[in-house]
C-alpha cells in the first residue's frame, strides 16, 4: 500500500508523465481501432503499459522521480540502484488499486 502523502507527492509527476505521453489520445486511438470489438480492461491496460514502455525514454526522469518519492531516496540514489528494483517499485505504485483509483479520479 502506498501512503496518502506519497500519492499526493507523486500526483504532479504522474500528470506530467500522462501529458508527455499523451495517453488520452493513445487510449482514444485504441478505442477507434477496436470499434465493434470488446476491449476488456486487462487488454487496454496491457496495451497502455506497452505504450509507456515503448516511450519510456520520454519519461525516464519521471520514473526516477516517482521511485524516489516512493522510496524516500534522492533521484541520484534511485538512478544508481538496480534496474529490477526500480521497475518493481514502479510496478508496485501502478498496480496498487487505491493509488490507481486516486490517480484516475484526480485526472
Amino acid at each position: 500500500m502506498v501512503s496518502t502523502e506519497k500519492v499526493f507527492d507523486m500526483l504532479p509527476v504522474v500528470v506530467v508523465l500522462y501529458d508527455k505521453l499523451d495517453i488520452d489520445t493513445y487510449r482514444k486511438d485504441l478505442e477507434k481501432e477496436n470499434v465493434g470489438k470488446r476491449l476488456n480492461k486487462n487488454d487496454l491496460g496491457i496495451n497502455i503499459f506497452k505504450y509507456v514502455l515503448k516511450n519510456s525514454l520520454k519519461v525516464k526522469n519521471e520514473f526516477f522521480e516517482i521511485a524516489s518519492i516512493f522510496e524516500e531516496k534522492t533521484i541520484e540514489e534511485v538512478k544508481a540502484q538496480s534496474f529490477g528494483k526500480t521497475i518493481n517499485i514502479i510496478k508496485e505504485v501502478f498496480t496498487d488499486k487505491e493509488t490507481l483509483d486516486f490517480f484516475k479520479s484526480a485526472m
